[in-house]
């Protein structure tokens, strides 16, 4: 199913060939689910949400969700390293692990991690769009969304045989083939792909000398490895009834730079390595019942972490389970549809190896979501409703209710004014309430309670949106635990969006700029968090079967420490030639100037680098 609309600029360039990768989507017309739990269109919807298609991530060669993020969404990353290095990223100042990450619906956050979710680890070729919900509408997901939800959608089997393959090799010693199989019918569909990712890398962590950073390819090197399989099958049975089987499986090995028994960091340590295996398996059944449509689901996940210190000897094992059960029921109605469900969590961590169990969490959810239209006297266009209700009930806290109230007033076709508020409460994951390795528990500490306001105007494809959340009982590490801050943390500012066709140039721009200011009760700034970041996207589409774009990408001021790793400028290029209508050849290169750039440091005398120049090359068969 064609979930986009492309614009007449790219239609009218690819109307002589066949390629989904031209088609430009038209933001008003897009359909997310991420909003309220039920299909709708983005039009309709009254929260700031970002769509990134397969046709964006297919255009820049994207490998890892978060590259997506990152390049496309202008959300800012702080890694440890190059791929597969421990990520967190920052959707609109907050730490990762108050972000929820699904796939499909399904909970892929880690517990027992300090950011949220496995980011480094999650490939995207099959990928169909990424839905990003920031701030006061993403209360509705309950307990591990203070932050917003990052909703990934996977493609489904289109009717018929259909496969594809795609090799990819570039600098760094990487390579990347990804294999695609799919057959669909009327009552019968299924779809599975398997990657493989691999790279030499570099040094992780790299030695400032005299006050300068070297250069991260003088060291030893710190490789990647992940193999990820999605399996995915349909059946349509009799009377609207459809019944889905889905699974992902993950396997990855990643090397890294540790430190030593003294905290002292180890650039050129060649034994520190982590293992890590996740696999999460789903099963839904849907089906009519009058006007409303149910579904009921059960998904069943794993994750197991292995880390090896600088000696060699095992540290920081974990073993996780996270399993969920819903039933949910949607409505749409000529003025607006309805959404409501009831859902159970179950997240368990033991210590790999000895089955000791370190924290368990059971939770039980109910939410209500209404959209509803209509028009104030003597206006024209639409106004819109979102009001959602969820309450949580908690083995460990207590009873809590997330609300959210939003409104949207059509002012022309093609403008809007939208306003958005509410209440959220996220619960301390796992390791900040149970402890690990050397940080001790924490049985005392509280939920933050986070206040979320944002304030939209939006014309076509321009928009500007004010955000400001107030986040009490802020989580910090203090060693050797976590604890709440006290008092009110706020973190506040400015999204700038804009997509615009330029015919005469037979280009299409996109742009994107965010600033934050990100202050605790004194007024003292949080780390690592950019004030000012954002991107330039410029793609020309005037050769026949040829695409090419160039992004330039801003990371403003950010402090780890003492030091400031921000106020600098990347350059990335893409292409694209359609060979003919089976073989598509890419090419990709990143950081084009070969900034040497320092995205933070384990003590003064290192930093953890960021990827230097890399070119990257390959063919895409389908048949």
């Amino acid at each position: 199913m064609n979930l986009s609309k492309p614009t007449l600029l790219s239609l009218a360039i690819a109307s002589s060939f066949s390629s989904s990768i031209w088609a430009t989507p038209n933001s008003l017309d897009q359909i997310i689910v991420s909003a309220s739990r039920v299909e709708q269109s983005k039009n309709d919807y009254t929260g700031n949400i970002t769509v990134i298609t397969s046709e964006q991530l297919e255009e820049k060669a994207i490998q890892t969700l978060p590259e997506a993020l990152d390049r496309i969404a202008g959300i800012p990353l702080w890694a440890n390293g190059g791929q597969g290095k421990v990520t967190s990223l920052y959707l609109r100042g907050h730490e990762s692990r108050r972000t929820l990450l699904l796939v499909d619906g399904v909970r892929f956050n880690d517990p027992t991690s300090l950011n949220g979710a496995n980011w480094e680890h999650i490939l995207v070729s099959d990928i169909e769009r990424i839905e990003i919900l920031p701030g006061a509408q993403a209360g509705i997901w309950g307990a591990d969304a203070g932050a917003g939800v990052i909703n990934v959608i996977t493609k489904q089997a289109a009717q018929g045989t259909q496969a594809s393959l795609s090799y990819a090799m570039g600098d760094l010693g990487q390579k990347h083939t990804k294999l695609t199989a799919s057959y669909g019918q009327a009552n019968f569909d299924a779809r599975m792909s398997h990657q493989s990712l691999s790279e030499d890398g570099f040094s992780a962590l790299t030695p400032i000398v005299n006050g300068s950073p070297q250069n991260p390819l003088h060291y030893e090197k710190d490789g990647y490895r992940n193999d990820t399989t999605n399996i995915k099958l349909g059946w349509n049975l009799a009377n609207k009834q459809r019944l889905i089987l889905g699974g992902t499986f993950v396997d990855a090995n990643n090397r890294y730079d540790g430190f030593n028994t003294s905290y002292v960091s180890q650039p050129n340590d060649k034994n520190s390595h982590g293992v890590y295996q996740q696999n999460i398996g789903h099963l839904s059944y849907a089906f009519h019942l009058a006007d409303w449509q149910t579904q009921v689901s059960t998904q069943q996940g794993s994750m197991q972490r292995q880390e090896y210190g600088f000696s060699g000897a095992p540290n920081g094992r974990y073993d996780v389970e996270v399993n969920q059960n819903s039933l949910i029921s949607s409505k749409k109605d000529p003025l607006g549809s309805w959404s409501l469900g009831a859902e159970q969590i179950t997240q368990n961590a033991k210590q790999m190896g000895t089955g000791t169990e370190t924290g368990r969490y059971e939770q039980m959810g109910y939410f209500v979501n209404r959209i509803q239209k209509f028009y104030l006297p003597q206006a024209e266009q639409p106004t819109i409703l979102n009001i959602g209700l969820r309450k949580d009930n908690h083995n460990r806290y207590d009873d809590y209710v997330n609300r959210s109230l939003g409104l949207k007033q059509r002012l022309t076709h093609d403008s809007f004014l939208a306003i958005n508020m509410g209440n959220r409460q996220r619960v301390p994951n796992l390791f900040e309430r149970f402890g690990g390795g050397t940080t001790t528990a924490s049985p005392n500490i509280k939920p933050e309670s986070i206040e979320s306001r944002e304030f939209s105007l939006g014309w076509k494809g321009y928009s500007v949106t004010r955000f400001e959340d107030q986040v009490e009982n802020l989580i910090n590490y203090q060693y050797p635990g976590y604890v709440n801050v006290s008092g009110v943390s706020q973190l506040t500012g400015w999204e700038w969006k804009a997509e615009q066709p330029i015919p005469v140039l037979a280009s299409e721009l996109a742009l994107t700029y965010t600033t934050l200011d990100a202050k605790d009760k004194d007024d003292k700034k949080l780390g690592q968090r950019p004030e000012t970041s954002g991107s330039i996207h410029w793609t020309y589409l005037g050769l026949s079967k040829t695409l090419l774009s160039l992004q330039a990408q801003h990371m403003g001021k950010r402090n780890h420490g003492a030091m400031n790793t921000g106020n600098y400028w990347l350059w990335h290029a893409n292409s694209s030639y359609q060979w003919s209508k089976e073989v598509r050849l890419f090419a990709k290169g990143l950081n084009l100037t070969d900034e040497r750039i320092m995205q933070g440091d384990g003590f003064s005398n290192t930093y953890y680098a960021y990827s230097p120049r890399t070119l990257l090359a390959g063919v895409e068969y389908k048949f």
